[in-house]
Order: C-alpha cells, then sequence, then structure tokens
C-alpha cells in the first residue's frame, strides 16, 4: 500500500483502559455502557459522574515506585482521555446507526505530512473522511505525580488553551488538504477566501465536518469563566463543540456534580445529538471514492524521505 494511503481501524479501547490498574472504575462504567442500549448522554451522566469520583478519588497521593508512577501518568494522560473518546464513541454509533467509528492514521495534512485521526467516518481508506470526532478532558485531582500542586487539584482551564490551539491548527490542515484535493478534481469549495468572508466562514463551509468534546473538572467561576472564552474560540475553527462541566461538590475535590451554566448551543448532549444526525446523513449518502489526486508537497516530502 503507497505511504500515503490512509490506514483505518475500528474505534476500539487501547490497552491503558483495558489493563491499567488505576483504570478499573472506568473499565466498569465503560463495560456497563457496552451492555445496554444507551446512545444518548442523558442516560450515562450519571454514571459519569460516579466513575469520575471513584477514579479520581482512587488516585494515590503519596509517591511510590517507578512502575506505579508511570501506571498512574498513563492512566491519567492516556486512559481517561481514551475513555471518554471510546464513550462518544458508542453513543454516537448507536444513535447513528452505523457500525463503527473509525481511527485513521498516515491521513495528509496540508502542512504536516501526516495525522493520526480518532474518531472519524467513513472507515474505507479510499473515501474522504466527511465527519472528525476530537474528544478531551482536563482537569485532575492533586496526586502522587503532582506533590507541588495546590490541595483542590489543577483547574480544567489550565490545559484547555494548550489543546484548542492544537485544534485549530489541525483543522485548517486538514480542511486546507481537503480543499487543495477538491479543487484538482473540479469541485473548487465555497466560502472565506477569495468569496469575501475570512477564515472562520470558510472553515465552517468546508470538508471534513469536525466535532470537538470536552469533558472538564472545573474549580471557580473563573474557571469556569475562561473554559467558557476558549470554547468559544474552539468553536470558530471547528464545526461544533460540545462541553460538559463538572465540579467537586465538597472539599474531598473528587466528588462530582454536574456544573450548570453551559450556553445552550454548547450542551454537550445537544451537539451530540447534531454529530448524530450528521453521521446518519453520511450512513445514507457516502462519499464516493477517492479520485488520483496527486499528494500534497508536504507528504510527497515524507515519502520521499522514507524512501531514501
Amino acid at each position: 500500500m503507497p505511504a500515503n494511503t490512509p490506514q483505518s481501524s475500528p474505534l476500539n479501547p487501547k490497552s491503558v483502559l483495558l489493563t491499567n490498574p488505576y483504570c478499573g472504575p472506568l473499565r466498569t462504567m465503560y463495560e456497563h455502557v457496552i451492555s445496554t442500549g444507551a446512545a444518548s448522554w442523558n442516560q450515562i451522566e450519571g454514571r459519569f459522574l460516579s466513575a469520575m469520583s471513584e477514579f479520581d478519588g482512587g488516585l494515590p497521593t503519596t509517591p511510590g515506585t517507578d512502575e506505579q508512577s508511570k501506571a498512574l501518568s498513563a492512566a491519567i494522560q492516556n486512559g481517561k482521555g481514551d475513555w471518554f473518546n471510546n464513550l462518544l464513541a458508542v453513543l454516537l454509533e448507536r444513535c447513528a446507526g452505523i457500525d463503527a467509528l473509525y481511527v485513521r492514521r498516515k491521513v495528509p495534512g496540508l502542512i504536516i505530512p501526516e495525522h493520526n485521526l480518532d474518531g472519524v467516518y467513513p472507515g474505507e481508506p479510499d473515501r474522504e473522511i466527511e465527519f472528525l470526532l476530537e474528544a478531551k478532558m482536563m482537569g485532575t485531582p492533586k496526586h502522587a505525580n503532582s506533590p507541588g500542586e495546590k490541595p483542590s487539584g489543577r483547574s480544567g482551564s489550565a490545559d484547555t488553551n494548550k489543546r484548542v490551539k492544537e485544534l485549530a491548527f489541525k483543522s485548517i490542515d486538514l480542511k486546507g488538504e481537503a480543499a487543495r484535493r477538491q479543487t484538482i478534481l473540479g469541485s473548487p469549495p465555497s466560502g472565506g477566501g477569495a468569496g469575501g468572508g475570512d477564515l472562520s466562514t470558510w472553515l465552517h463551509a468546508s470538508r471534513p465536518r469536525i466535532f470537538f468534546f470536552m469533558a472538564v473538572r472545573v474549580l471557580s467561576d473563573s474557571d469556569f469563566t475562561a473554559v467558557l472564552r476558549w470554547a468559544a474560540t474552539a468553536a470558530q475553527v471547528v464545526d461544533a463543540v460540545g462541553l460538559y462541566a463538572y465540579e467537586p461538590e465538597d472539599d474531598s475535590f473528587t466528588r462530582y456534580r454536574r456544573r450548570g451554566g453551559v450556553p445552550t448551543e454548547y450542551e454537550l448532549e445537544r451537539v451530540l445529538y447534531r454529530a448524530c444526525v450528521e453521521v446518519r446523513g453520511l450512513k445514507g449518502a457516502p462519499p464516493r471514492p477517492l479520485d488520483a489526486v496527486p499528494p500534497s508537497p508536504a507528504m510527497a516530502a515524507a515519502d520521499a524521505e522514507r524512501t531514501q
């Protein structure tokens, strides 16, 4: 298979979530969702809060062995995020009536030679990506690997800045490369640029559709306000932003409740339903197979390096 051909595989839980000793509460909750017919966020919200409370409450607060420290980092940095991503994927698959969302690897960008993408549809490597799901969790309690953190832990907005900036570049790069291919095939995209619009107008008019979901542990009104500002920024570069905010309900800082006040247009359950409608439409009218299109200059350079 050519080096610039996207590879795909079903979106399944990764080994960290399946085997990490600290991820037990997340595994149990995920297995429950799989065994039921849940197809909306509202149906699993209570279990999400319980699983996060048990997971965060079970993180060690005193240093252990190097092996334990590595396992703790993996659970926080990868296991928790993969769990959230897979929960959304299962709900979206059931709501939209599709077999599976997919992981796509070696997807070319306009500037970056290759992107690894989680949660895409369709999954066939010979078809253009039409839908992309990105999911991030932010904010953690104090734990053994963060001894200098304040008792309440790391605020959710502390990581939102970086994540939104990364997302902005990915959105521009993927949509720019898709627009290049469309133009070569005689179907130039509309909106923005020479059409008299701005960058946001062009991004919202271009494929693929990108839906960004955040589950954020917030600690204060100012923390929540900062998260909302970054959600609004993300909404300028992707097609939809779904936000679920939760907060400690007591001084343990690890028992959680839903944080109210998320604007209607960002409510995760509403945005997930919009994603469902989007993917359901793609199921009924899948994109045609890709014609032969020359690789982007960035991908061509990367291919040349690999063959040297």
